[in-house]
């Protein structure tokens, strides 16, 4: 008996096999990887891509929103609607948008005379972890016409591509739950 143990321990007819089925499971294991990574680059990407694109809507307010400073609701679903839209529509339920304004006194000190923050969109928006905008008042500045340019802020949420190794990891906390991006902004 012994005699036949040591002889299938010797034996390395089979080994070419065994190693192949490891070196194929690992090389599964880092394509799928590389994969799933390159699906979340590419998510963040296109958020980043489409915040851009709503902070440049905010950005020229006089053009868009007839001088007026503040943000109302109905602004805030008009730039969800496009976010939708520039997102071909992927994400309808579960986006995430949130739009903060703080506006300035007209006098030479400055004094904060509004603040807003709407969200719109999904429950996402309860797990944003930007820095406050209040923290970024020293970023506007003194124009021409004598005030204080107000400032904005513009963030945009989508879930992360759920995806095999997502699930996997998903218990470790090793891959976020959602991609997201904000920019900061002066009105023109």
């Amino acid at each position: 008996m012994l005699a036949r143990i040591h002889s299938v321990v010797k034996d390395n007819r089979g080994s070419i096999v065994v190693e192949a089925a490891f070196i194929f499971s690992f090389l599964s294991i880092i394509t799928v990887a590389s994969l799933e990574y390159g699906f979340w680059l590419a998510a963040k990407s296109q958020v980043e891509r489409v915040n851009y694109s709503l902070a440049s809507l905010v950005r020229e307010r006089t053009q868009f929103y007839g001088k007026r400073e503040s943000f109302s609701n109905n602004d805030i679903q008009q730039l969800y609607e496009l976010a939708k839209s520039l997102t071909y529509h992927r994400y309808d339920k579960e986006l995430c948008l949130r739009v903060e304004a703080i506006g300035f006194t007209p006098a030479v000190k400055k004094t904060i005379s509004y603040q807003q923050k709407l969200d719109y969109g999904s429950t996402l928006c309860n797990s944003i972890t930007t820095p406050p905008l209040k923290n970024s008042i020293e970023f506007s500045p003194f124009s021409s016409r004598q005030r204080w340019l107000p400032l904005y802020q513009v963030t945009l949420i989508l879930p992360t591509p759920k995806g095999t190794l997502h699930r996997m990891l998903k218990s470790v906390d090793l891959l976020p739950e959602y991609v997201s991006a904000y920019t900061i902004l002066l009105a023109r």
